[in-house]
């Protein structure tokens, strides 16, 4: 489970867009709302296959027929009276599940909130980057090598967003900064232009590395967001209450069963309707952690667009 969080978080491809436009030959095809759709993913049934009909019908079935095994199991081993077991499970399941409450509300609370800076970061920057663009094609409109200097570094990032893993842009940060190569060009036209130059384009010049400021600051924030993926800890406590209130709801049935400690057809469906639901909901929860695969991703059709522009 570690080494898969960590995969999720430094080695596997995101995806802020559809890389198929950005193909050497596609480079010179306008864009459509096609370009915009969310990727396409070969592993997709099985990222999408725990929401099916089919696996939730298995889940019941599994847990509906491995209820009476598990009661007649936990019969063997109980042997206070029946009031006295009443009350021991009517104290400790309202406080599981109190504290079961609890501890899914707040998972809910930090994934969708993660889920969102990171779409809301994403579209920023792309927006901050097309705006950046046009500021340095205006700036070094008389400068071939510095245009297409700088817009190397743009497809560079861009490609960055549309088929890359975090782990990859963080060692391009460090080795070969697209913004910073930007930044270093803005930097030697200031140096090397004349003063009638710089008198013309000296807001040009301030915007670009006011915009690229702000690039790199939003991209910081993106990153940071990326990498706020839950623990398996966290996963690991809530299976750890969903066991508990499971074994409470089959303690619970065990007055009603008969002497053989088989329960009734009523108990087992209840109990395959609560697995499923519980089953369900982990899912649920680890989808939202993984943004970028599954049924629940990030919307990137606002990046993509800004990207399309920039194209």
């Amino acid at each position: 489970i570690e080494k898969s969080a960590v995969r999720t978080r430094l080695l596997d491809n995101r995806s802020y867009g559809l890389r198929e436009p950005y193909d050497t030959a596609n480079l010179r095809k306008p864009p459509s709302l096609e370009d915009i759709a969310s990727a396409n993913r070969k592993n997709i049934l099985a990222e999408t296959f725990w929401i099916s009909v089919p696996a939730r019908l298995a889940c019941f079935g599994t847990a509906y027929f491995s209820f009476p095994y598990a009661t007649q199991l936990l019969n063997s081993f109980v042997t206070m009276q029946p009031d006295q077991l009443d009350e021991i499970t009517n104290k400790f399941q309202p406080v599981v599940a109190i504290l079961y409450g609890t501890f899914v509300s707040l998972t809910l609370s930090i994934l969708y909130d993660r889920q969102r800076k990171i779409q809301d970061t994403a579209a920023n920057e792309c927006a901050l980057l097309v705006y950046l663009v046009r500021t340095t094609l205006s700036l070094f409109r008389r400068d071939i090598n510095s245009s297409i200097e700088a817009g190397q570094c743009t497809a560079d990032q861009i490609r960055t967003l549309v088929g890359s893993s975090r782990g990859e842009e963080l060692m391009l940060i460090m080795y070969s900064d697209p913004y910073a190569r930007i930044f270093d060009l803005v930097n030697e036209f200031e140096e090397t232009a004349d003063s009638t130059t710089l008198q013309k384009k000296a807001g040009l010049i301030a915007t670009a590395r006011d915009t690229i400021k702000e690039l790199v600051k939003v991209r910081a924030n993106r990153l940071s967001d990326e990498a706020l993926a839950l623990p398996p800890t966290h996963f690991l406590v809530l299976n750890l209450l969903t066991t508990l209130i499971l074994i409470g709801y089959i303690i619970s049935t065990l007055p009603t069963s008969d002497r053989l400690g088989a329960p009734s057809n009523e108990s087992s469906l209840i109990f395959g309707i609560l697995t499923t639901t519980y089953v369900l909901f982990y899912n649920f929860a680890n989808d939202l952690n993984s943004p970028f695969s599954g049924v629940y991703q990030v919307r990137r059709s606002t990046a993509a667009t800004h990207m399309l522009e920039a194209k």
